[in-house]
């Protein structure tokens, strides 16, 4: 094979990928931006009232569970950006969103559908378990 066949093949390749990327990628969650989004007490509910789907960590600092929480979060914002809002919310800085919540330990992550909470989740879990609450809600919302 030459050197220009070659080429051509993967050029025609990477449009097929592109065409398949643009036709999948429909923004479902405008908030969705592929990051964890800090809430404060100011913009919590104006927030999640726009979200579809939202998962939100009520966290301290100080928490070893909440740090070890943050990297799977982190992956989870960028593996469903245009899907599902993922943030969180200091609860010594917020301390009447914990409060409004019943937080009494932390990490808590309360899921949210149409800006209601629909779900607590206490204590970290994996990668999977809140995957698969994602993936749950989407199947719902896209059979609606």
């Amino acid at each position: 094979m030459t050197e220009d066949e070659e080429l051509a093949k993967i050029r025609q390749r990477k449009m097929q990928e592109l065409i398949r990327r643009s036709q999948q990628s429909e923004v479902r969650e405008p908030l969705a931006k592929g990051t964890v989004e800090h809430l404060t007490e100011q913009n919590f509910w104006s927030t999640l009232k726009k979200t579809n789907i939202a998962l939100v960590d009520f966290f301290a600092e100080w928490c070893g569970p909440c740090k070890a929480l943050t990297p799977i979060f982190q992956r989870l914002a960028q593996d469903y950006e245009g899907e599902a809002f993922i943030g969180k919310i200091d609860i010594d800085r917020n301390q009447r969103a914990a409060q409004q919540f019943g937080v009494q330990s932390v990490p808590m992550v309360v899921v949210f559908k149409n800006g209601e909470p629909v779900g607590r989740l206490p204590g970290l879990r994996t990668y999977n378990d809140y995957s698969s609450i994602i993936e749950r809600f989407l199947k719902e919302t896209s059979s609606e």
